[in-house]
């Protein structure tokens, strides 16, 4: 990749289930106009896709190869897919937690001291009821070892900085995961703690840890740390990129609700997800906008301060709560089609033709 032009600019991309072909079609873009990133922050799934990228390794066809494991039932059964995952996994990602399941209705109650027929005998008879009945553990999650290391290794031995998150939900401390380019650029030290989250090297543990869905429960030898994937907390990491001058967050959701309102029980699940999400990406960039509204009107004059040009690749189409975990081609070729566009158009590159989609 060229040295980038003067001036900074930043590749923030946030994980949601089944549109990582989102984040997908924005990398491919990037590579195909040799636009180079001064820092790349990433959550969820989207480091797996970030890690192959930055070790050169060709998106499309894994994103084919997944994408055919995944879609089993055509137009106009295809909702039906999202539902064949959550019944029996998905291959290499996740499977069901079937053997986990009824090994807890094998393993005997113990009531901690409570005597038998008091309120708090009862009231812990009645949640390891529901613990067995209803875990928190609905997934094993498939990645092998290997592949952890694999992308903190690709990660570390990168020139260009990267930083993804994970969470401690018994201290509510959230973790910034940081290779030595991204403690350099940042300007930080391991150990460090900074807006609020606290800065540690990539290793395989972190790498594991941030890939760690609520559903995969938090009583797991997998994860020592006890740490949970970071996209629930923080789906973007932007707050921290006040030194760049262009920021663009590749958003695997829109800001709005596209279409018409919720009305039913699936639906309302799915606005209710989105404005989580866009809750807390809100919350993100508030004071980057600000710094902004204060420079355009001259009330902050301050040399600290620069504006921030805030650049969103949204998903532009409404998808259901049954499309959460199924990549979709569809995604990945209009977010590379709006990716080419947007960057041709932001970086001033030629381009001799944009890729024809179908």
């Amino acid at each position: 990749m060229p040295a980038p032009p003067k001036g900074k600019r930043a590749f923030a991309f946030g994980g949601l289930g089944g549109f990582n072909a989102h984040g997908v079609g924005f990398l491919e873009a990037a590579r195909e106009l040799d636009v180079r990133p001064s820092i790349i922050t990433c959550t969820s799934g989207m480091i797996d896709w970030v890690a192959r990228w930055l070790d050169g390794e060709e998106l499309l066809p894994l994103l084919r190869q997944q994408i055919q494991r995944s879609n089993k039932f055509p137009v106009p059964l295809d909702w039906m897919n999202s539902l064949w995952i959550s019944w029996f996994g998905d291959p290499g990602i996740f499977r069901p937690a079937v053997p986990e399941y009824w090994r807890r209705w094998m393993t005997p109650f113990a009531p901690d001291g409570a005597q038998a027929g008091d309120e708090q005998h009862r009231r812990k008879l009645a949640k390891a009821f529901l613990d067995r009945m209803f875990p928190a553990q609905l997934y094993v999650p498939q990645r092998g070892r290997a592949d952890v290391e694999r992308i903190a290794r690709a990660m570390n031995r990168s020139e260009i900085p990267v930083v993804f998150n994970s969470f401690h939900p018994a201290t509510g401390l959230g973790y910034l995961h940081v290779n030595e380019a991204g403690r350099d650029f940042l300007g930080v030290e391991y150990g460090e703690a900074g807006g609020g989250d606290k800065y540690l090297p990539i290793d395989a543990d972190a790498v594991t840890a941030a890939l760690w869905l609520y559903f995969y429960g938090f009583e797991h030898a997998d994860n020592p740390r006890g740490l949970v994937d970071g996209a629930y907390n923080r789906q973007f990491i932007i707050r921290e990129l006040y030194m760049v001058d262009r920021i663009y967050a590749v958003r695997p959701i829109n800001t709005r609700w596209i279409g018409t309102l919720p009305a039913n029980y699936f639906e309302i699940q799915d606005f209710t997800t989105e404005l989580w999400f866009n809750s807390a990406y809100a919350a993100e960039t508030g004071q980057m906008a600000l710094i902004n509204r204060l420079i355009d009107e001259g009330k902050l004059l301050d040399d600290r301060f620069r504006r921030v040009d805030l650049t969103e690749i949204q998903v532009e189409r409404q998808y259901g709560y049954f499309d959460f975990f199924v990549e979709e081609m569809a995604v990945y070729e209009r977010s590379h089609r709006q990716s080419l566009e947007t960057l041709r158009e932001k970086e001033g590159v030629a381009v001799a033709e944009l890729v024809e989609m179908a």
